[in-house]
């Protein structure tokens, strides 16, 4: 038995558990998702409140999407999913000059109230995701497509391949710093992340879409709370944390 499930025996739900609808309920399409999901639910319950513990609401709001992206959004057809992409690199391109920015964002993804210069992108992007969202949701629920997990051999792979062309290469520098992750330079790390996203748009509709599911599923392993408590301690990265 997990130390979580003895907890729960001996003490009962969390405080966080018993509020958990009402605070989903903040987020309108979510709530929905998780009344007609029951383990779905369970899944976003554990996760943000996971992130919580380790991050305050930020971090909770911040695995809520991604959860969600990793559970839901992959199941979105092609078309959503490469809005979702233009959509990330107008983002990106626009935090471009803004370096400490652009890594936050990459890393820690974007609340409205967060990067105040890239209002509108925040908002299309926002748009895309909920689109994706309920497209990717609808088709689930149908139960007529297939979604695998990719391999950590498959997210190394689409990584590389997304590196190397057609439209720009990342260099062994970028490739270095996107490598130290949270440790890495903030001027390459966007810069390559931006290089890999045009390559990404430029691909054949299909492939393109195919390559972005296994970011979305990479993404979804994020320790957001760990991440959070660095990116937060750089008073230039834009971020709105407490």
């Amino acid at each position: 038995m997990s130390l979580g499930l003895i907890y729960v025996e001996l003490f009962g739900p969390s405080f966080f558990e018993l509020t958990f609808d009402q605070n989903l309920a903040r987020y309108p399409l979510a709530a929905s998702f998780a009344k007609r999901d029951p383990v779905l639910r369970t899944i976003l319950l554990r996760r943000t409140e996971a992130a919580y513990n380790q991050g305050g609401w930020r971090a909770a709001n911040g695995a809520l999407k991604l959860t969600l992206a990793a559970e839901v959004q992959v199941y979105a057809d092609d078309e959503h999913i490469n809005a979702m992409s233009r959509a990330d690199l107008a983002l990106l391109l626009k935090l471009e000059n803004n370096p400490r920015a652009c890594k936050a964002y990459l890393l820690g993804g974007a609340e409205t109230d967060e990067f105040l210069d890239a209002r509108q992108e925040i908002a299309e992007v926002s748009a895309a995701e909920r689109a994706a969202l309920e497209n990717g949701f609808d088709r689930q629920q149908a139960g007529n497509i297939s979604w695998t997990r990719p391999s950590d051999d498959e997210i190394i792979e689409a990584d590389d391949l997304l590196g190397s062309g057609p439209v720009a290469e990342v260099t062994y520098d970028e490739r270095k710093a996107a490598e130290k992750y949270l440790d890495g330079d903030a001027t390459l790390t966007c810069s390559a992340s931006i290089k890999k996203k045009k390559n990404l748009v430029a691909m054949n509709g299909a492939d393109a879409a195919r390559a972005e599911r296994v970011l979305i599923a990479n993404t979804g392993k994020i320790d957001l709370g760990h991440v959070l408590s660095k990116l937060c301690r750089d008073k230039g990265s834009g971020l709105a944390c407490s």
